[in-house]
């Protein structure tokens, strides 16, 4: 049934700048730099949609008054940070996960720079900076990863605080570009930043990991999926994949044919791929299907099918179980990341060359990054290689 070409696009509510969309869906319009927007509230209640409406009204009129105080000359720290986020907002081709990243730098200074909103830009000098580096560092946020009983770093890494240097760095730049102060004075500054080692994971024995897979699966009084969750950390372990990754992977990027994975990776521009299916990899993979094959409704050809634009894993995460699991076990708490790091330093110990095994990773410098952080062998393969090294 086609529309009438007379109904209205656009319906008018008693809140003025609130429309409701023919769709049903309800949007705000505003008018910004002499240019109208419409920004989708995404419901089709209107109750909510006044509140959305309502919180989208508050962030303009902030963006507007920053606006104004910048031109005049008279902006804060604080007018900078907003029309920073409202750039990082309206910035076009940058993916939800990176948006997110880029605004939680700004968060961090908030939290860690006491009265920071209030500064003038001009008060931003080398030695408020060293003593905000002090503070953060000694301090941080109190952040603690999700299912982590325990956290070293507690939002205070030298990796979050340059993070948050280099943002701090575009607030001036900004400052700088609306002659408020003259010069940013981090511009080609060295010697701010944080020392920053990348944490190198204590990595058990393979029997050690397995135990920690069995226990998850043997997880049943605890609820939930174990054996789905022990075969999705499996699966990252046998990969090499990362956690949104192997998320997305169906059964139409398997080919157990030609004994690969196609992996829809978005990272970088290495990181689609073909990774390799090793054994473990296909009994996992092998496991899996046999379940989906005893829960399929439709046959074909008398042959229970399976949709290959389903996901091949049933669960997107597993790090509360696997915390569970290496405490049970008595090893140091793993992450999804250090799964990867498994599949990395096992392919090393095995033989594999590392620029084949940073291609299987989605890396896209060829190894480097493989050589720094991934090439630190297990303590039981160090003391087997030592042993082949006479005088």
């Amino acid at each position: 049934m086609r529309n009438d070409p007379k109904t209205k696009t656009w319906e008018r509510t008693k809140t003025p700048g609130l429309l409701r969309h023919k769709g049903g869906r309800y949007y705000g319009r505003f008018s910004s730099g002499g240019k109208t927007k419409f920004v989708p509230l995404k419901c089709k209640l209107l109750e909510i949609a006044r509140q959305r409406f309502a919180e989208e009204k508050a962030k303009v009129e902030r963006f507007r008054k920053a606006s104004r105080s910048t031109e005049g000359g008279v902006a804060t720290m604080g007018n900078l940070m907003t029309l920073y986020r409202e750039s990082v907002r309206l910035k076009h081709g940058v993916k939800k996960a990176t948006r997110a990243r880029l605004l939680q730098h700004v968060l961090f200074i908030e939290k860690t720079w006491v009265g920071f909103a209030a500064l003038r830009p001009e008060e931003i000098t080398l030695t408020a900076i060293e003593t905000w580096k002090n503070h953060a560092l000694t301090h941080g946020t109190g952040y603690r990863p999700p299912g982590a009983k325990h956290c070293a770093t507690r939002g205070r890494s030298a990796y979050c605080f340059n993070a948050a240097l280099d943002t701090l760095r575009r607030l001036l730049d900004i400052a700088v570009d609306k002659n408020t102060i003259h010069t940013n004075i981090l511009t080609g500054r060295r010697g701010v930043k944080a020392a920053y080692k990348p944490k190198k994971a204590q990595l058990p024995e393979a029997a050690k990991l397995r135990d920690i897979f069995d226990e998850i699966e043997a997880g049943k009084e605890r609820g939930g999926w174990p054996i789905e969750t022990a075969d999705f950390c499996r699966f990252l372990a046998f990969t090499g994949c990362r956690l949104r990754e192997a998320a997305g992977v169906r059964w139409e990027d398997v080919d157990l044919a030609r004994g690969i994975i196609r992996v829809r990776g978005t990272k970088t521009d290495a990181a689609a791929r073909e990774v390799p299916i090793i054994p473990a990899a296909r009994e996992i993979l092998g496991r899996i299907l046999e379940r989906r094959r005893k829960a399929a409704t439709l046959a074909i050809d008398g042959q229970p099918h399976v949709d290959p634009v389903t996901s091949v894993l049933a669960v997107a995460e597993g790090q509360k179980s696997l915390t569970r699991a290496c405490e049970a076990v008595g090893v140091p708490r793993l992450t999804h990341h250090d799964l990867r790091d498994a599949f990395a330093t096992t392919c090393i110990e095995a033989g594999v060359d590392i620029p084949t095994v940073a291609a299987w990773l989605g890396h896209a410098d060829g190894g480097a990054l493989l050589m720094r952080v991934y090439a630190h062998h297990r303590r039981a393969h160090s003391i087997e290689q030592a042993a082949k090294v006479t005088f």
